[in-house]
């Protein structure tokens, strides 16, 4: 009995070592370039990056970071995500395209093409002082929120933040 297993056993053993030699080449796999291991490894660890800004922002809105330790920390990892992301788009994209998670409903001819949003319109980044797009909640340059402007409770105009009152209809804004 103990023969018989020993047997079996040399005989798994040799084939796994043999296989290699045997295979047809479809059978094996081939290893992955060099740009598409360095394209993983960059991927992970922008995933990684993201994750740990939304941990320290989670961290500051429940009170247990000081804002000269959030500033600091948070400014950190968006500069190390964004010389991860700048190496990302640095590397040669691969053969067969990507397809994105969720296709566009309108299609794009060369003859429309999209407009550019420009942040030259848009609220300042009260941070560092980027001009951003309309309506939006957080800066392009270093991803601080944007103070939203208020509006009237009662004609709806759009008010600045620091408004008292109403520059349409007068009506006194709460605090």
């Amino acid at each position: 009995m103990t023969i018989l297993f020993l047997a079996a056993l040399a005989a798994g053993v040799v084939l796994f070592v043999l296989f290699p030699v045997f295979a047809r080449s479809s059978e094996i796999s081939e290893l992955p370039s060099a740009d598409a291991r360095e394209r993983k490894t960059l991927g992970e660890q922008k995933e990684r990056l993201y994750e740990a800004i939304k941990d320290v922002d989670f961290e500051y809105r429940a009170g247990k970071l000081s804002d000269a330790d959030y500033q600091s920390v948070r400014s950190d990892l968006v500069s190390q995500a964004a010389v991860v992301i700048s190496r990302l788009d640095e590397l040669a994209e691969p053969a067969e395209p990507v397809v994105p998670a969720k296709a566009p409903h309108k299609e794009v001819s060369a003859e429309s093409p999209t407009k550019d949003v420009t942040a030259t319109e848009g609220p300042a980044c009260p941070s560092c002082q980027q001009l951003n797009p309309p309506g939006a909640k957080f800066c392009l340059q270093c991803g601080a929120q944007i103070a939203a402007p208020a509006n009237c409770p009662e004609c709806g105009t759009e008010l600045p933040k620091e408004a008292r009152f109403c520059t349409s209809c007068g009506v006194t804004i709460p605090a």
